[in-house]
């Protein structure tokens, strides 16, 4: 029986930018498109845009028979490796596309100073957390994915400030999502626009009476989206939100990782994480 070719693994160019969108759509949840920018319509624009600015992000692809098939997103955070995303398309899942994607997405990010790794999961990703639980990721933090309309009524003596037109609105525009400041006596809140259903915004917005009532005039069709802790939930439910599933925050140190991570790779018969770092590709 002839072994398929392992995939290669080379940073992402600009020009990779369409395929790379197309296997996110392809491979993320309804709800994670629903729910952060990866369903923005210009998504393709937006990562060319991030491979040709002075971008936190460094990404990689993973190619199968000369066609992208995976890709990964990885950032620093503090003392922290952060994998940002790292998706595969269904059509080669089970080829160690994404074990191909760690080992080198760790191998090219590991420097000194850096302690630990982490990642971020939906809940109801068992495949991916699974995965990340095998190489000694665990639980550090939880967070709930709350929608709720915007407070009903309204307050003509609301005093408010926002940048949601102008510069917010041209990359709109681009992209299908954005952020925006909107400022109130109580604060100043960054706000995103999601798609057509979602502002996003910080849960500490909630008991803003003046904050809604700017939202509610900015666009009264959308729901307010707040991604935070459990303990905002009961102040969130007061005001009608429904509960759509849930993030994990996965962490360990990154020599435990690498160790697991290294024990895969040398059972696949492939290179150890630190060898591969010398390698311009790897396969």
């Amino acid at each position: 029986m002839v072994r398929a070719a392992p995939p290669v693994i080379r940073p992402a160019l600009p020009d990779d930018s369409a395929a790379m969108a197309a296997v996110v759509r392809a491979a993320s949840s309804p709800l994670m498109r629903e729910t952060t920018i990866l369903g923005g319509t210009g998504l393709d624009h937006f990562l060319r845009d991030q491979m040709t600015s002075e971008s936190a992000n460094r990404f990689l692809v993973a190619e199968v028979g000369g066609h992208i098939v995976g890709m990964s997103a990885w950032r620093y955070e503090g003392e922290d490796l952060f994998l940002n995303h790292l998706f595969v398309h269904p059509s080669t899942q089970g080829r160690r596309v994404g074990t191909s994607l760690w080992a080198r997405g760790m191998a090219v990010m590991e420097q000194a100073g850096i302690r630990g790794l982490s990642v971020d999961v939906y809940e109801d990703n068992i495949r991916a957390a699974t995965w990340y639980r095998s190489l000694g990721l665990e639980p550090v933090a939880r967070r709930l994915l709350m929608a709720l309309p915007v407070a009903a009524g309204t307050d003509g003596r609301s005093v408010w400030t926002s940048t949601y037109l102008g510069e917010a609105d041209e990359v709109y525009a681009r992209y299908g999502f954005s952020q925006f400041t909107l400022t109130t006596e109580r604060g100043a809140y960054a706000i995103g626009r999601l798609g057509s259903s979602y502002f996003r915004s910080p849960a500490a917005l909630l008991d803003d009476e003046a904050a809604h009532a700017a939202l509610r005039r900015l666009d009264p069709h959308r729901r307010v989206l707040c991604i935070d802790g459990p303990e905002w939930w009961e102040a969130a439910s007061e005001r009608g939100a429904v509960l759509l599933g849930r993030t994990v925050r996965l962490q360990a140190p990154i020599e435990q990782v690498v160790a697991r991570l290294d024990r895969v790779l040398s059972a696949s018969g492939s290179e150890s994480v630190r060898q591969s770092s010398a390698d311009g590709e790897y396969v």
